[in-house]
């Protein structure tokens, strides 16, 4: 990338700096500007997404895929190009798609496509100025706002973001480049290769020179083309950007021809709009990964007394990644759930981050409590869990009348947080352990349609993960051998096979269990010195 001299902005300019007839701005900034590669170096907030697949051929480099909105037409959508670019960098960054997968609770995605992105925009914007610099914030959390302009601020609920406790300035997700000298285009092609969703800012001018500007553009960029007879510290090496146009009615991207003019050190694109477009800045937008397995459930009942907010389940607290939970409701948002007690609908939107927005998950989550009173479900009895073999739990419990399913909880930091899983059976399979872990269990029982309230929690059960302890004592002694040497020499789908008795969990019970049971022979499960299967 090249060295040469350019800025970053990162605050907002004054209203009249931004409305101008196309809604693209000139802006000032005195905040240095760091190079892509620099950023990632010295910026945690954000961890690095692999570059996407792309085409490096003769001539042309194209990242592979693209997003094309295109402006209703005429009206108040008039100057709205900037709504549309932004839309496709969301979706092909993948801000707008970070809500739950489908068959997972909800499946009901916030954004389908970027038409929909765009739809949210034009919903609440008319003809007024902005690009990505000013867009993102707002639809991120809200924080940015336009005076006069109804609906700025005015997200889901009312008030807060998509993405609510996102600090922008912090995590500094998009980069505004204002240069527009011969490095423009290098920098910008150098952002495309890493990943990043870029808006380009063209300038309008009377003639095909730039002294009089009369307004400006945006499009989406997805590529260059170039000279490879050239240099690449050749100005002249870039030839044309690859773009999509919200002002055409095609759905495809477009080949601007661009060309290196010195005397006005500015490049001028020289196929469009009859050679009057000279590109001027760029916005980039750092893409995120969608947070996978994540879910968050709400409540639908009758008025019980009890307070109601939302679960979350599916996040791995052991897996050493930093993972935090934002609720958005009521126009504010909050790192713990809200809890409602009085009959009424509500809806939180429920925002899962990994790692400081190295992924995202959100949705919008239901709370419905009606009036009445309604039964609730007896809390399940018998819980008890024991070893399964190698990094594994079996975990059971007794069957509740009127119960469609049962949730299991489990922790393994003594209560502070609790990872859920549900079934419709009364034992659950808990894998993918840590040795010398203990865990806490504890299962609730879950309603079908007959208007029962969910259960109690049951009581807790403790149990060390530890496949020496095939009784789940505490204690690796007798007992233990007693049950290895009833299941000796049988194998995983004999009619007779224990698995807690397949210590290595090889799928056979024989030497290898013994071996690991006589190395710690007569210990205790929270002995620091066992000696445990690889």
């Amino acid at each position: 990338m090249s060295t040469r001299s350019r800025v970053l902005s990162l605050a907002a300019e004054p209203l009249e700096e931004r409305l101008a007839l196309s809604g693209v701005p000139f802006v000032s900034a005195d905040v240095p500007f760091s190079p892509a590669a620099e950023m990632l170096e010295a910026d945690t907030a954000f961890i690095a997404v692999p570059v996407p697949a792309a085409t490096a051929s003769s001539g042309e480099y194209y990242v592979g895929t693209f997003y094309d909105v295109n402006k209703y037409g005429g009206g108040a959508d008039s100057k709205l190009c900037w709504a549309a670019a932004t839309a496709n960098v969301l979706a092909y960054t993948n801000w707008g798609y970070s809500t739950a997968s489908s068959g997972e609770t909800p499946d009901d995605w916030l954004f389908a496509s970027e038409q929909e992105l765009y739809d949210y925009f034009a919903g609440n914007f008319t003809n007024v100025g902005g690009h990505l610099f000013y867009s993102f914030p707002w639809f991120a959390d809200g924080s940015y706002d336009v005076q006069g302009q109804s609906g700025w601020a005015q997200v889901i609920g009312d008030g807060g973001g998509l993405y609510p406790g996102i600090s922008i300035p912090d995590v500094r997700p998009y980069l505004h480049y204002t240069d527009r000298g011969e490095a423009v285009v290098a920098d910008m092609t150098e952002y495309l290769k890493e990943g990043y969703g870029v808006v380009l800012a063209i300038g309008w001018y009377r003639t095909t020179s730039p002294t009089s500007r009369s307004g400006g553009h945006s499009v989406s960029v997805w590529g260059y083309t170039f000279d490879d007879s050239l240099d690449p510290s050749d100005p002249n090496y870039y030839t044309g950007l690859i773009v999509t146009n919200s002002d055409d009615s095609y759905t495809g991207t477009k080949t601007f021809s661009i060309q290196w003019y010195e005397e006005y050190g500015m490049y001028r694109i020289t196929n469009y709009g009859g050679g009057r477009g000279w590109i001027e800045d760029f916005t980039c937008l750092k893409p995120v990964e969608t947070l996978t397995g994540v879910r968050a459930a709400g409540y639908c009942g009758n008025c019980d007394g009890q307070s109601h907010g939302v679960t979350v389940s599916g996040i791995d607290w052991e897996s050493g990644d930093e993972y935090t939970v934002i609720y958005n409701y009521d126009g504010t948002f909050s790192l713990t759930s809200p809890e409602y007690t009085e009959p009424g609908e509500y809806q939180v939107v429920v925002v899962a981050v990994k790692n400081e927005f190295d992924a995202i998950w959100s949705a919008p989550v239901e709370i419905l409590i009606q009036g009445g009173t309604a039964g609730q479900l007896d809390a399940p009895e018998h819980l008890s869990a024991a070893s399964a073999g190698l990094n594994r739990h079996d975990v059971s419990w007794a069957a509740v009348n009127g119960a469609a399913g049962y949730e299991l909880a489990y922790s393994a930091d003594d209560g502070q947080s609790w990872t859920s899983a549900e079934t419709a059976e009364t034992n659950l399979l808990v894998g993918g352990l840590s040795y010398g872990k203990t865990l806490l269990y504890r299962v609730r029982a879950l309603p079908d349609s007959s208007g029962c309230l969910t259960s109690e929690w049951s009581d807790t059960v403790r149990l060390t993960v530890c496949p020496m302890d095939i009784e789940g004592d505490g204690f690796i002694g007798p007992g233990d051998l007693s049950l290895l040497s009833v299941f000796w020499f049988t194998d995983d789908g004999d009619e007779n096979w224990d698995p807690r008795c397949d210590i290595d969990g090889d799928g056979f019970i024989g030497p290898g269990d013994f071996t690991y049971l006589s190395a710690n022979w007569f210990c205790d499960t929270d002995n620091d010195g066992l000696t445990y299967p690889s």
